[in-house]
């Protein structure tokens, strides 16, 4: 009984966390020209929740990038179902193995049918100022998709 209250806690918790996020729900097989940039993080992961408040939410609150890019993440804790880029049904997990992205947090570039823009960015350095800027560059720098 304890186990299925602490599921059912852990559930909870990370409703309210992505609810608290203003990254965009990934809804990958949807039609729309705009890239993606997609965190892969887990519970827990504290340098996963600092990418996101110091870097990826004033970049997507900049509306800097609103036309060109979407941000989401994707929680590898747990495979949850989830929707493709070409519509077929998969996991969180297999979704982030399939872009090698292993560790959290790991920042992925992909096009809107799922093809690497960039090469990922792993983790987060000490010097968050720099790596926002080298994110920036590299959101910029991305082909167009059209």
């Amino acid at each position: 009984m304890s186990r299925v209250m602490i599921v059912i806690g852990l559930i909870a918790l990370s409703i309210s966390a992505s609810a608290s996020s203003i990254l965009e729900e990934p809804a990958f097989s949807q039609s729309d020209s705009r890239s993606w940039v997609v965190m892969v993080t887990q519970p827990d992961c504290s340098f996963c929740v600092r990418l996101e408040e110091e870097i990826l939410q004033p970049l997507r609150a900049s509306g800097e990038f609103k036309g060109k890019i979407r941000f989401t993440t994707v929680d590898i804790g747990i495979a949850t179902p989830m929707i493709d880029f070409d519509g077929t049904k998969t996991t969180t997990v297999e979704f982030a193995s399939r872009y090698e992205a292993f560790g959290t947090p790991t920042l992925l570039f992909l096009s809107p049918r799922g093809d690497p823009l960039a090469p990922p960015k792993y983790g987060v350095p000490d010097i968050v100022d720099f790596y926002a800027h080298e994110i920036e560059q590299t959101i910029r720098n991305l082909p167009p998709t059209n």
